[in-house]
């Protein structure tokens, strides 16, 4: 990797436009973009991070001959693959994390045990981060199109537009992807909630759900001008975040249960805090509730109460300032599922 990409990329219009320096950074949110010295893109995971590290994914690399463009230069993505027919699908979370430990093994180390399938790299070594709500503003400056879809959207939701921001490449100035929107929504939790009980409500026409890269998305869908949205939510209320500050001990690994949703108030935040009841937790007959943490984003608003879920993966204790208790950790989206009946 090129240790002077700064220097590669300085004097891009993109790169000088949408790309602020580190020390404008407030709080690190969910979803947003980083940019390392060596050139790889990183999306940031959650809220709680180490102090002066960045829990993330990276989800482009420099390639000479990558396909994306990004500040001039030749990208590829290492999240998603095309297959002969240009059909896109997931690189699965196994698969993602072997090309970390190549790319960047140094951020494997002394991970939190949510950061599982994720990397953690030094502020340090980090040039720059993408400001959703300012790219977006950039970007419908710079496009008379994309303004007029942010608009529509916004219309047909009831909210400002000036409470939505991006994510993916269009954050990073690629105007060219009109048409498919990571858009990030802004508000306090009754707001977010405003807003998917709406979507709940389009999805139930099935021309308007997305399925995609092997998946049918619990909150992606088609606006009413067959633009494809996939939300993102950031809280405007930091209090209300239920994983900002806290540590994760890990008292067992590799379990399953299975319990009902009674809380479901952060199901479409990345990470998802859910409450469960009615607990079938082989070698725990006391444990009836617990809390379930899905720290990825593949399921953002897939659980609601009264659904019943089968879920594996590691028995934590979570402590917060005021708080402590035990909860099922799934750091890998195929590590839950709906039990019909």
């Amino acid at each position: 990797m090129n240790n002077n990409f700064y220097d590669l990329v300085k004097d891009n219009d993109k790169f000088k436009n949408f790309v602020l320096p580190m020390e404008e950074l407030d709080v690190v949110r969910d979803a947003m973009i980083f940019i390392h010295k060596t050139g790889l893109i990183l999306f940031s995971e959650g809220y709680c991070h180490p102090p002066d590290k960045l829990i993330c994914n990276i989800i482009y690399i420099p390639d000479p001959e990558g396909k994306k463009e990004i500040f001039g230069q030749p990208y590829r993505s290492i999240i998603k693959k095309k297959d002969d027919t240009g059909e896109e699908s997931w690189i699965n979370f196994e698969d993602q994390l072997d090309q970390y430990c190549e790319l960047a093994p140094e951020a494997q180390e002394d991970k939190p045990p949510y950061a599982k399938y994720k990397c953690q790299f030094d502020r340090k070594d980090l040039i720059g981060f993408v400001d959703h709500r300012r790219s977006l503003k950039i970007a419908r400056e710079l496009s008379p199109e994309i303004d007029d879809s942010i608009r529509k959207v916004a219309g047909m939701l009831n909210i400002s537009p000036d409470s939505i921001g991006v994510t993916g490449s269009l954050a990073l100035g690629n105007l060219k992807t009109a048409h498919d929107f990571d858009l990030v929504f802004y508000g306090k939790g009754d707001e977010g909630w405003d807003i998917v009980n709406q979507i709940y409500e389009i999805v139930k026409d099935p021309a308007r759900q997305v399925f995609e890269m092997g998946m049918l998305w619990a909150i992606r869908f088609y606006d009413d001008w067959e633009n494809m949205i996939c939300p993102f939510f950031s809280y405007t209320d930091l209090s209300e975040i239920p994983l900002q500050d806290f540590s994760m001990e890990v008292i067992e690994e590799g379990v399953e249960l299975t319990g009902a949703i009674f809380k479901d108030r952060h199901t479409f935040y990345m990470p998802s805090v859910l409450q469960m009841n009615e607990v079938e937790f082989p070698g725990h007959p006391e444990i009836t509730e617990i809390a379930l943490i899905l720290y990825h984003g593949g399921l953002r608003g897939e659980y609601v109460i009264g659904d019943r879920v089968k879920a594996r993966g590691d028995l934590v204790r979570v402590t917060t300032s005021d708080d402590s208790y035990l909860a099922l950790l799934s750091t890998n989206l195929i590590e839950t599922e709906k039990v019909v009946g």
